[in-house]
């Protein structure tokens, strides 16, 4: 797929172009959009990264028109970390304060990014705003920066799982992936059907409506409560999806947003993709499906929630932007943008 030209197909994505009022934008901070030639850097914020990927993701990137810089330490490790958290914090600062450097691309998740977040300054990261994705433990890093950076940040594949995987990402999260960071009109929808009727999103509550989209990997938006980097939900969009956790855990983050008031004031709820643990099979007769433990939370809502988004853990995770308006059209089995999240 070329870069300079991105082409969506009309069987995957319907193009919806929205004139936006002032009414109708947030107030952060847009970086610019990724374009051929820009500069990338690589970082490992988090859990310790595997060269073999990462060198695939790199090889794949300069293929496409990019020019990768990171680190000769990138493939550091101390203990199940990606080097002591001041040299990770480091190493994300220094990306943030280069002037060449257009996206900041984290090489995974794992674990780690919420030691950092007290070492991180916050000033320079909204002064110098860059693209900047990832998804699971990068949660962390999404929810600091759009509270204390007011920037906009993406939640997507990361190079090392995704771009640097075995046979690259998955198509249609590939199409998203680049529609997002490198289009330059205002129009990206993801029809409940994306995937076709076997995958197509549920709903749990009809209904439409607007507001900013903020949150994550779940436990880890939970990992942050009682702190200066817990969520901000007010008027918000509420996106969560995780990995390998059964429902009564499950259960147990919602009763800990639910008892934080989190749940108050939404707009709306996007429930991505959940699994639980191989090792953790179900007991038909005391354990409740993952269903049934979002249905007990969300099903008495008065604003739309979605069941099973094609986002999170696993091949299928298309790319969101978080810190924009967006909407849940529940009638039209629809969710789309209100705003473009980068700068032209």
């Amino acid at each position: 797929m070329s870069l300079n030209k991105i082409i969506l197909a009309p069987c995957l994505l319907t193009i919806f172009i929205i004139s936006c009022s002032s009414e109708s934008k947030s107030n952060f901070i847009k970086p610019h959009r990724l374009e051929v030639g820009d500069t990338i850097a690589f970082c490992a914020p988090s859990g310790f990264l595997d060269s073999t990927r990462m060198s695939l993701a790199k090889k794949r990137l300069i293929e496409k028109g990019f020019h990768i810089v990171h680190n000769n330490s990138l493939f550091r490790n101390w203990g199940y970390l990606a080097g002591e958290d001041d040299v990770r914090a480091s190493e994300l600062m220094k990306y943030f304060k280069d002037k060449s450097v257009k996206a900041i691309f984290p090489g995974t998740g794992g674990y780690g990014a919420t030691r950092i977040l007290s070492l991180l300054d916050y000033n320079i990261i909204r002064e110098n705003p860059k693209i900047f994705i990832g998804f699971s433990d990068i949660t962390a890093l999404h929810i600091a920066m759009n509270n204390h950076s007011n920037l906009v940040t993406f939640h997507t594949p990361n190079p090392m799982y995704g771009i640097g995987s075995k046979n690259g990402l998955e198509p249609i999260s590939e199409l998203y992936f680049w529609s997002l960071l490198m289009n330059s009109d205002d129009s990206y929808e993801i029809p409940f059907d994306i995937y076709g009727d076997s995958l197509k999103v549920k709903i749990l509550v009809e209904g439409v409506s607007s507001g900013v989209l903020a949150g994550g990997n779940l436990s880890l938006i939970c990992s942050a409560m009682g702190s200066e980097y817990e969520i901000d939900t007010e008027n918000k969009i509420l996106f969560i999806e995780d990995v390998g956790e059964s429902p009564y855990r499950v259960d147990r983050y919602l009763q800990e947003l639910k008892l934080a008031g989190k749940f108050n004031k939404l707009k709306g709820v996007i429930i991505g993709r959940f699994s639980r643990r191989d090792s953790e099979l179900p007991d038909k007769l005391t354990d409740f499906k993952m269903e049934e433990v979002f249905d007990q939370y969300f099903s008495n809502f008065n604003v739309p929630v979605i069941y099973d988004f094609p986002s999170g853990h696993g091949s299928k995770n298309i790319s969101i932007p978080l810190g924009v308006i967006a909407e849940i059209d529940t009638e039209d089995q629809i969710f789309r943008l209100l705003e473009y999240p980068l700068k032209n």
